[in-house]
């Protein structure tokens, strides 16, 4: 069972996908979870090992799910009852279809380190690459003739961007270091892709001409306006490593500030009800398109997390939709 989780925690990592990792650090008898019990939850929602079984599971990766977002770790508490007096930094989610027992899960997300990619062989370029790699960044570098000499410490090296070669994705930084060569056509490709962070070493009068021939390939006003321009912070740089410091600077500040937004985002609640609706049993939220569970009264769906709520709910529909506890 731990090789297997080993394994799958490897193959995640070297595949350099992001995943989160659930332990069940303490139970009240009766739970099928027992401390030491752990899962992996992959980014799809898919759970692979074991932290319990019925109501658990969905809230394990409803969590899971949510801590890959904000990139923050959460204790979590599965119990039959609220308890008495609420506990610091412990989610509490009570769940009246538990067989009675209680879990304290651990979930810890695992991400994938951040990525920068490099058009451009300037001097620039180089001592980013070099800085990058040694803040743990993945890096990788769209160059023409270059060779392995001049780029020592990238991860990846290539001619032309191949999306899925260089595992691009909303956080990765990009940087237009050309500097004359194939400005444009760097930056549109850069322009393309849905990176957050996007800069080009230039001047503002540069880019002024370079955007302007962007506009008229297609390349919509606002993603224009979000490209930096000088890249990096203001902090009077003028040597190809203090702009590369700069540019770092920049880049983290940004990527701090998204992981600020999404861990807000993250703990609103939700309100999609054509997404989610609550179980009346047990109270949990339940996803629709991925309920196994339901019930069909007067023609109205009520969805459930697990077959004993489903099983409850069945035995007397009236009195539970009588008590207000409605999708």
């Amino acid at each position: 069972m731990f090789d297997d989780f080993l394994r799958r925690a490897t193959d995640l990592h070297s595949n350099d996908e992001p995943f989160a990792v659930a332990i069940v650090v303490r139970c009240e008898r009766p739970t099928s979870g027992k401390p030491g019990d752990r899962a992996i939850i992959s980014l799809d929602g898919k759970l692979s090992g074991w932290i319990g079984g019925g109501c658990t599971q969905p809230i394990v990766i409803k969590e899971a799910l949510q801590s890959l977002k904000d990139g923050n770790p959460r204790l979590i508490r599965v119990s039959p009852t609220k308890g008495a007096e609420p506990v610091d930094d412990i989610t509490r989610y009570t769940m009246m279809c538990h067989s009675g027992g209680a879990l304290d899960i651990f979930i810890e997300p695992i991400l994938t380190s951040p990525h920068l990619l490099i058009f451009g062989r300037s001097p620039v370029a180089e001592r980013l690459a070099k800085l990058a790699k040694a803040l743990s960044y993945r890096v990788s570098a769209v160059v023409q003739d270059a060779g392995w000499e001049q780029f020592p410490d990238v991860d990846l090296l290539v001619e032309t961007l191949k999306h899925d070669a260089t595992k691009m994705g909303p956080r990765t930084a990009i940087v237009v270091a050309t500097q004359g060569e194939d400005d444009e056509g760097s930056l549109e490709q850069a322009l393309r892709t849905e990176a957050l962070y996007i800069a080009f070493v230039a001047s503002k009068k540069k880019w002024e001409a370079v955007s302007e021939y962007l506009r008229e390939k297609g390349i919509p006003t606002a993603r224009l306006n979000s490209v930096k321009v000088p890249a990096g912070l203001d902090i009077g740089a003028a040597s190809p490593e203090e702009i590369a410091v700069s540019i770092l600077a920049e880049m983290i500040q940004v990527r701090r500030k998204s992981q600020v937004h999404e861990a807000v985002e993250a703990s609103k609640p939700q309100v999609n009800q054509s997404i989610e609706q609550r179980d009346p049993i047990c109270g949990m939220m339940v996803d629709i398109r991925t309920a196994k569970f339901s019930s069909d009264v007067d023609g109205q769906k009520f969805y459930f997390c697990c077959a004993p709520c489903k099983s409850t709910f069945d035995k007397d529909p009236k009195r539970h939709i009588t008590a207000g506890a409605t999708p």
